[in-house]
C-alpha cells in the first residue's frame, strides 16, 4: 500500500516540463498573425490583379495550427502553462477567421 507521499511523488513524476513546446507555440502564433496579415494583403492584391491567396492561405493555417496544437500539449506542463494558454488564445484568432473567410466564400461561389 503506497502512502500520500509516494502518490504525490508518482503524480508529479508524470508532468513533464514542455518550456520549449510552450516557447515555441508562442513565437509561431506571433508568426501566424503576421502570415494573416500577410494573407489579408494579398487578398486586396487579388482584386487589383490577378495573384492566388491559395499559398497564404495553406501558410496561414499550417502555422496557426502547428502552434494550436503545441500550446495545447504544452498546456498541462510544470512551467510555461502561461505561454501555452496565450499561444493557444492567439492562434486560434487567425484559425477562426480564416475558417469563417472559408465558409463565406463556400457559401458565395455556390450562388
Amino acid at each position: 500500500m503506497r502512502t500520500a507521499a509516494q502518490n504525490t511523488v508518482k503524480n508529479q513524476n508524470k508532468k513533464t516540463d514542455r518550456f520549449g513546446r510552450a516557447l515555441v507555440s508562442f513565437i509561431l502564433s506571433f508568426i501566424g498573425l503576421a502570415s494573416l496579415a500577410l494573407f489579408y494583403m494579398v487578398r486586396i492584391a487579388n482584386s487589383i490583379s490577378h495573384y492566388n491567396t491559395g499559398q497564404t492561405g495553406i501558410l496561414t493555417l499550417t502555422i496557426n495550427g502547428i502552434s494550436f496544437f503545441l500550446g495545447i500539449s504544452a498546456r498541462n506542463s510544470t512551467s510555461g502553462r502561461g505561454l501555452a494558454i496565450a499561444a493557444i488564445t492567439i492562434s486560434s484568432i487567425p484559425l477562426t477567421l480564416l475558417l469563417i473567410f472559408l465558409i463565406a466564400n463556400a457559401i458565395t461561389m455556390s450562388l
